[in-house]
């Protein structure tokens, strides 16, 4: 199959996005391939919108600038299930390598210690594979609503509808560092979106009564406490039992704040 992969660009990391595009290039598999890097002072759904409809092939692949393909095989891997008439997406496992999570401040280590598993997302963009057909018919990603996260989730939504989302064993390593400060704003930037999630899809959004339930200041304080990992953090879980509250008045005025507005503004 032939693919095209689209890259959104902002300030990079120029090392990494050297060891991304080394990867691309190692891929083995049959077909033609191009890269649409885009670097055009977009938001994320907008650059990856701009990236699909410049995409020359039907096979359209998104990843992100900090996500890594683990592997000469990724790339087929991860199309493979997209020979299935009825497949319109494939999704990438994704993890958080340790050496740099360790690097990370204890609140960090803390909020991201779940992603120190092998994930495999419902869907993201950080490595996706798409039939371009399944977007020209369904409408592509929501960058109006959906300000700094939530369009990947709206758009598994708007997919089902089309077909089967498969979830091979591709993975990509995700290299993004945070500290205190940018992951209590991703919690918040990620609860803001849920919030709109809710309130534009009802009942279809998967895991919609986990959400408005974690978005109960309080009552929902004990939901922040699931996969945290007392082997990985040791005696960080000490710091987790008030940080997890505080992360629950986050979520609440987040999620609440996208419910009212029904659109991700944070």
């Amino acid at each position: 199959m032939d693919v095209s992969i689209v890259l959104p660009i902002y300030r990079p990391d120029p090392a990494l996005l050297t060891k991304i595009r080394s990867a691309i290039k190692s891929q083995k598999r049959d077909g033609k391939l191009e890269v649409i890097e885009v670097d055009e002072g977009l938001g994320l759904a907008d650059s990856l919108n701009f990236g699909i409809r410049k995409a020359k092939y039907p096979i359209v692949v998104s990843l992100h600038q900090d996500c890594i393909p683990q592997g000469d095989q990724w790339l087929e891997t991860l199309i493979s299930p997209l020979l299935q008439k009825e497949v319109v997406a494939s999704v990438s496992q994704v993890n958080l390598p340790k050496p740099l999570w360790d690097t990370f401040d204890a609140v960090a280590k803390v909020l991201s210690v779940k992603e120190q598993n092998v994930l495999t997302p419902l869907m993201d963009e950080k490595g996706c594979a798409y039939k371009k057909e399944a977007f020209l018919k369904g409408g592509f990603f929501d960058g109006k609503t959906y300000r700094t996260a939530g369009e990947d989730f709206d758009m598994y939504l708007k997919l089902s509808q089309q077909g089967k989302i498969a979830y091979p064993e591709a993975r990509i390593t995700h290299y993004h560092s945070f500290t205190r400060a940018t992951r209590l704003k991703k919690e918040l930037q990620l609860s803001n979106a849920f919030g709109t999630l809710v309130r534009i899809h009802k009942r279809k959004l998967p895991g919609w009564y986990i959400g408005l339930a974690k978005s109960i200041p309080l009552l929902g304080y004990p939901l922040f406490f699931k996969g945290l990992s007392i082997k990985k953090l040791k005696w960080l879980i000490l710091l987790a039992i008030p940080l997890m509250l505080l992360v629950n008045f986050i979520y609440a005025y987040g999620f609440w704040k996208g419910f009212l507005m029904k659109r991700q503004t944070v």
